[in-house]
């Protein structure tokens, strides 16, 4: 086994990969320096070398001797500002034991994930079960391209379109004077700036962006128009209104099961670790976990933008303002604002 080394030196020599275990065999556990408590082993210097890349070795040294004691002369000075830092009981400071706990919860999950997916056993029925539970995921379907102009009344979106109708050198330059109107009229400051592009949007209202997803209601009209085309009508979404275009369709065939086994045995696998990994954390809540006091978290002061500050002193008058939902996920309107 290879003698422990310090957690300082592990803060310090902060590029040191995780995944990556020396050879533990006789050579590898050949002692090369010895700094206070701390050995330096050949599987050490092994180590550190393979991080390098190989054309930076000659920057170490031109020949493989040199190379080997600069990277050995690397650590000792990282093990003596360690052994310095020790000495001077920074490792005793608030902020640097935060930094160590980061260090050491990295190691850990690191080590964990990487034994979970290694022993992570996804059957085939599994896959198959779960590819067809979801085949709606993975089913033929048309996407539409939709450009939008969002305003805040139905009396604004009339006006936009009047404007479009009467303009008789309108197909001269559509697309220009669409993007004159959209940064002239829509309040959507997410999109204003682009034509109002939501890019592919789906029946469903997801969009090619994961994080974003808007009314099927905006699908549906433009599903009914020729491209290039813009409805008639605005559509209301909630409490604004907006004008829609279509500019194209993609249609996507299905994926078939094998196809996509990879994906979903991979998918699988990660649902496994993060199960795993709530074991754990509920395994080492109940053993190492003493008091917990959350109805005191009230004290805990939070400002208008989410930043944690100093609680208030007692007698103290209370903040004008704090977040209703600490925590919650933060929604936007259609003027770029948090609501």
């Amino acid at each position: 086994m290879l003698p422990k080394k310090s957690l300082v030196f592990a803060l310090v020599a902060g590029s040191v990969a995780f995944g990556v275990t020396a050879v533990a065999d006789s050579r590898g556990e050949r002692v090369v320096a010895t700094v206070g408590d701390t050995t330096l082993t050949v599987a050490d210097v092994e180590a550190r070398i393979a991080r390098v890349p190989a054309f930076r070795l000659r920057e170490l040294g031109a020949t493989p001797d040199e190379q080997r004691k600069k990277v050995l002369e690397q650590l000792l000075d990282i093990e003596l500002l360690a052994q310095g830092a020790r000495s001077e009981k920074l490792d005793e400071r608030d902020d640097v034991a935060m930094r160590l706990r980061r260090v050491l919860v990295g190691a850990l999950e690191a080590q964990f994930r990487e034994d979970a997916l290694a022993s992570a056993e996804v059957s085939n029925e599994a896959i198959r079960a779960y590819y067809e539970a979801n085949h709606g995921r993975f089913a033929a379907e048309s996407r539409v391209k939709i450009w939008q102009l969002v305003v805040k009344t139905r009396e604004d979106a009339d006006k936009v379109l009047k404007e479009i109708q009467g303009d008789k050198a309108w197909d001269s330059d559509a697309i220009g004077k669409w993007d004159d109107l959209v940064r002239k009229w829509s309040i959507d400051k997410t999109t204003s700036m682009k034509k109002g592009n939501l890019g592919f949007v789906s029946a469903d209202g997801t969009t090619q962006d994961s994080g974003v997803r808007v009314n099927p209601a905006l699908f549906t009209a433009a599903s009914k128009l020729s491209e290039g085309q813009i409805a008639t009508e605005p559509v209301q979404d909630g409490d604004v209104w907006v004008v829609v275009s279509r500019r194209g369709t993609m249609n996507t065939p299905e994926r078939s099961l094998d196809s996509e086994a990879s994906t979903i045995r991979s998918f699988l696998a990660k649902q496994q670790l993060a199960q795993r990994m709530d074991a754990k954390l509920q395994e080492l809540r109940k053993k190492y976990v003493q008091e917990s006091h959350p109805e005191r978290l009230g004290d805990v002061a939070i400002d208008v933008g989410g930043a944690v500050s100093s609680a208030r002193r007692p007698g103290s008058l209370p903040h004008l303002h704090k977040a209703e939902k600490p925590g919650a996920p933060h929604e936007h309107d259609h003027s770029g604002n948090l609501r």
